[in-house]
């Protein structure tokens, strides 16, 4: 992530803490090392690696983080599973609550809305549901095709390119941070 959207995301924190990487297993955990590099050069701050499968591991981080970066090291299914589906899903919804950024790049950023899209469009597996209503799309590309799931009135999508990740807020605070232009589309037939 470029220095530029380090230094914001830590802007945002204004509580003491540690920085925390959550992956969805122990073998991202080597590459969430790597993604928080940066972030440690340019805070200063102690960092830790943590995993969905430590539930007690990764409560008690929780407790003491600032930022929790869920970095692009793993598919969007995969995220929504391994977080949605355990306890770690509440710890860090908890610990948004209790005032910690959390920051989503790449497929984790998929990850965050209410259902995912299968490869054809179709409607995929729920989402984490984060960002209620939501179909997000990272690696978007203008051409990109329509999911049919934004036939629901109840939905829409957040396209993002190359790039760009998206920031969690304690007060329902949702940014979208990067180098490229957000797309959103309501339904089929109206874009913003």
């Amino acid at each position: 992530m470029p220095e530029e959207l380090i230094l914001r995301a830590l802007a945002l924190v204004n509580q003491a803490g540690i920085l925390a990487a959550v992956v969805p297993s122990a073998r991202e955990l080597p590459g969430a090392d790597t993604a928080l590099e940066d972030w440690m050069d340019a805070s200063g701050w102690e960092a830790r690696s943590l995993d969905s499968d430590s539930p007690d591991a990764l409560e008690d981080a929780l407790t003491e983080a600032a930022l929790v970066l869920l970095p692009d090291l793993a598919d969007a299914g995969t995220y929504a599973r391994c977080i949605g589906q355990t306890d770690a899903n509440e710890f860090i919804l908890a610990a948004l609550d209790a005032g910690v950024v959390i920051v989503a790049e790449g497929a984790a950023a998929d990850a965050l809305g209410e259902q995912l899209t299968a490869g054809d469009g179709q409607p995929g597996t729920p989402g984490l549901g984060w960002i209620p209503g939501a179909i997000i799309q990272t690696h978007f590309t203008e051409g990109q095709n329509i999911p049919l799931i934004l036939n629901r009135n109840d939905r829409f999508r957040i396209g993002l390119p190359e790039g760009v990740s998206i920031a969690l807020g304690p007060k329902e605070e949702r940014e979208i941070w990067g180098m490229g232009k957000p797309t959103i589309t309501f339904r089929e037939w109206w874009k913003a």
